[in-house]
């Protein structure tokens, strides 16, 4: 599709969404996810605002456009690992995450022998942020989450699941060549 990056930006939705991580994702070739420090939690709430404002006025495919150009333009490094069939860096960014949000003891990981992996999240740390801070539309997280994973795994030999198994929670699961992790 190409979205027009110029129109895009006039909302400014992405100078509080993908553009608060050192720079604009839709034009950076790579940034690596540890770049340390902490990101305020209300983060979650631009991510949001820019996943609403692409899809209102540009639509899904272009969500999935932007996502994609983050899972394999941001998340260069990782997404190469797994096209490779390297699982490691994107089981690190789940743990990091996680961890780093507060939600250590809300989630399990466990991988599989075939070189997946089973990623539990029983309370997601920011969505019950934002229903902590009265912000609604939470729900759009589970979906950012599900597209994101299809763009990361994409050209890899490894599919990612993600189902939501209440509100807040979700199981995502990493299998290698379309076998059950």
């Amino acid at each position: 599709m190409g979205i027009d990056r110029r129109e895009f930006l006039k909302g400014s939705a992405c100078a509080g969404c993908l553009g608060l991580v050192g720079g604009c994702a839709l034009f950076q070739d790579e940034l690596h996810y540890r770049f340390g420090g902490n990101v305020h939690r209300d983060f979650h709430a631009s991510i949001l605002d820019g996943y609403n404002y692409v899809k209102d006025n540009f639509g899904m495919e272009a969500v999935r456009e932007v996502l994609g150009n983050v899972a394999r333009g941001v998340q260069k490094s990782m997404h190469e690992k797994l096209k490779a069939g390297d699982a490691s860096e994107l089981l690190e960014h789940w743990r990091y995450y996680m961890e780093r949000e507060g939600g250590s003891e809300c989630f399990s990981l466990s991988e599989t022998s075939d070189g997946g992996a089973v990623f539990e999240v029983k309370a997601c740390p920011a969505r019950a942020h934002l229903v902590k801070r009265r912000i609604g539309g939470g729900e759009g997280l589970c979906e950012l989450t599900r597209i994101f994973n299809e763009e990361l795994v994409r050209d890899t030999p490894f599919t990612l699941e993600t189902v939501v198994t209440a509100d807040g929670a979700c199981r995502q699961t990493l299998k290698r060549n379309g076998r059950s992790a």
